[in-house]
Parts: C-alpha cells; structure tokens; sequence
C-alpha cells in the first residue's frame, strides 16, 4: 500500500466576516466567523463575562481536500488567516519572520479563543495542511510561506497583520 503525498485544493470557500469580542472583565478574547451580509456587532452578557465587539474584518474561511486520495483536513477551527506584518521584538512571529528573511511570508491560523486559556488552537494537521498547500503552489524556489497557529503571537490585540479575504488565495504570491 502507498502512502499518499497529498496534493491539496480549497473547498468548502465561505466568505464572510471575522468578529472579534472582548470580555472588559477577564481580558477574554474570542472570535467567530459570519456568513451574515453585514457582521452582528452585539454587546451582552454571558456567565460571568461582558462581551464587547471589538472589531471585524472581511476574511474567508475554507477546507482543503487532497486531489489524489480525497483525505479533508477540516478547518472548522480556523476562523481566519491573517498575513503578518508584526515587527514586536518580543513576540515569536516577529522573530521568525526575521530569521526567515524577506523571501518568506508568515501567516497566523486565527482560532476562536485567542487568550487560549486551555491551550487549544488550530490543529497542528490544519498548520501542515496550509504550509504544504501554499507551498506547493509557489513557483518562485527563493519563496516560502509558513503557516503558524494564533497561539505564538504574543498578543493578539496588537499583532500586526492583514487578514486574507480573497477568494482566489492563490493569488497572492
């Protein structure tokens, strides 16, 4: 029996809306992903916390299926990408992206709960999935994009990026 070497496409292509809530008791942050015409911008009460809407982006959300054998990674714990412009010396992403030099680009898989209090983020079979597919598609060999989980900014509210909204994600390099 071969092994299959998975050669991935995106299906399952929603766009929508990346709503971001921040609870101003805990510091809590949390996301979700809209398909809504116009994103819901609520502020209400929940437990013990006081969500605020914080923000929103246009963004696209996906899954990627392997052309060959028909193996799905599921993204459903993805609720955006975002390429990253961080410059903060002290956050992991800045870092790489400086080792990595100017031929790499950086993307963060952003989660549904960026403070991460139970250590949970995009799934490490998600992280691969994304790096093999924009790699594959690169046609320049001095280029490279690297696909890292939400978890290794050092903070979400001021990591610097842009989040992805095309469609066609292929396009971007």
């Amino acid at each position: 029996m071969s092994v299959c070497t998975h050669s991935m496409s995106i299906i399952n292509v929603r766009s929508g809306y990346l709503v971001v809530e921040g609870c101003y008791k805990c510091k809590a942050r949390a996301s979700f992903f809209s398909v809504e015409p116009v994103p819901p911008v609520d502020n209400y009460h929940d437990g013990e916390h006081y969500w605020k809407h914080l923000g929103c982006f246009q963004a696209v959300k996906f899954d990627l299926q392997c052309k060959e054998c028909g193996h799905v990674v599921s993204l459903n714990d993805m609720m955006g990408l975002m390429l990253s412009t961080c410059s903060n010396p002290e956050c992991e992403v800045a870092r790489l992206s400086a080792e990595a030099g100017d031929n790499t680009w950086i993307y963060v898989a952003l989660c549904a709960d960026s403070t991460h209090p139970d250590g949970r983020c995009v799934s490490d079979e998600g992280i691969k999935a994304l790096t093999e597919y924009f790699n594959a598609s690169i046609k320049d060999p001095n280029k490279k994009i690297i696909v890292v989980p939400c978890k290794m900014c050092c903070s979400i509210d001021t990591c610097e990026g842009i989040v992805i909204a095309d469609k066609n994600l292929t396009e971007f390099y």
